[in-house]
């Protein structure tokens, strides 16, 4: 596949095949069929699909992950996902661990959380609801940067309080956050509710302070959707 305008991008898996192996049975060359959307700078969030027999067992892949891929800006589905920079599960495992562990040791001021958004991946995949008005795919595009493509732009948010979810795996709680909207378009603020999970409890303490002001992206037309733009994290 000849890529002519290639620009570095992530692949977010919403349905992909099973496991080959999972019914006992060895396949030696299994094909991998995945359903997709495909997020990249300067390029609308796309739906997309893959079928091949080059995925590494080890790194088959499952709804709710990131690929990175190699993707042509002029026709996003034309692609190629870059294997090599996938990690196996215990490669993935082995990395996160060492990364939490620095954190437990040495959380200083201006160090890069790890990870800079604690994502709750089983329930995601398994429940439909909505989560700060987007559905789990819709927040992981705007997490990677697709929030356009979705109607949302960015403003910024003032905390008016917050309370613990349960359950959740994340190291610092997941918190479900009041703010007070800034109308990007300079009309009333509105309040609302996003949710957030943090990956040690100093963060979550700096973000859900009464009167802290979190960048969030939003639709001034709906004002369902909010999520806090980590991007634009201080």
């Amino acid at each position: 596949m000849r890529i002519t305008n290639p620009v570095d991008g992530l692949l977010q898996v919403v349905a992909c095949s099973p496991f080959p192996d999972a019914a006992g049975e060895m396949v030696l060359y299994p094909r991998c069929d995945i359903d997709g959307v495909i997020t990249a700078e300067r390029l609308a969030a796309a739906a997309v699909q893959y079928s091949g027999y080059d995925v590494p067992k080890a790194k088959w892949p499952r709804p709710g992950v990131m690929l990175p891929v190699t993707v042509d800006l002029a026709d996003p589905t034309r692609f190629t996902i870059e294997w090599d920079r996938v990690p196996t599960g215990p490669e993935a495992s082995e990395k996160l661990a060492v990364h939490l562990r620095g954190e437990q040791q040495a959380d200083t001021p201006g160090r890069r959380p790890f990870p800079r958004v604690w994502r709750e991946v089983e329930h995601a995949t398994s429940s439909p609801a909505l989560i700060n008005g987007l559905t789990p795919q819709q927040t992981e595009i705007a997490l990677a940067g697709g929030g356009a493509a979705l109607g949302l732009v960015p403003a910024t948010a003032k905390v008016l309080s917050a309370h613990e979810v349960q359950p959740s795996s994340a190291p610092g709680g997941t918190w479900d956050i009041a703010v007070a909207v800034n109308d990007p378009n300079g009309g009333a603020a509105w309040e609302a509710v996003t949710r957030m999970s943090f990956s040690s409890s100093s963060h979550r303490e700096r973000r859900t302070a009464t009167g802290v002001e979190l960048p969030v992206l939003v639709d001034p037309d709906n004002r369902k959707p909010i999520i806090v733009d980590v991007a634009r994290l201080s």
